[in-house]
């Protein structure tokens, strides 16, 4: 299931690959390895910022 915000993406990546190798085909996987990376960077994104609420934490609950 995509979100609206990667259904952007994959069109928008979809039309730049197919205007410049004018296959489909390479151009769908091109898309679709653009949303990959996209939800990549988005999961690094959560796991650094859970790391840094638990550090947050820590140190709320170690404080004198």
């Amino acid at each position: 299931m995509m979100t609206d915000g990667e259904r952007l993406v994959w069109a928008a990546s979809f039309a730049l690959a197919l205007e410049s190798v004018d296959d489909a085909v390479i151009a769908a996987h091109v898309a679709a390895g653009a949303v990959k990376r996209l939800r990549e960077a988005a999961f690094q994104r959560l796991s650094e910022v859970e790391v840094e609420d638990r550090v947050f934490l820590d140190e709320i609950v170690s404080a004198p």
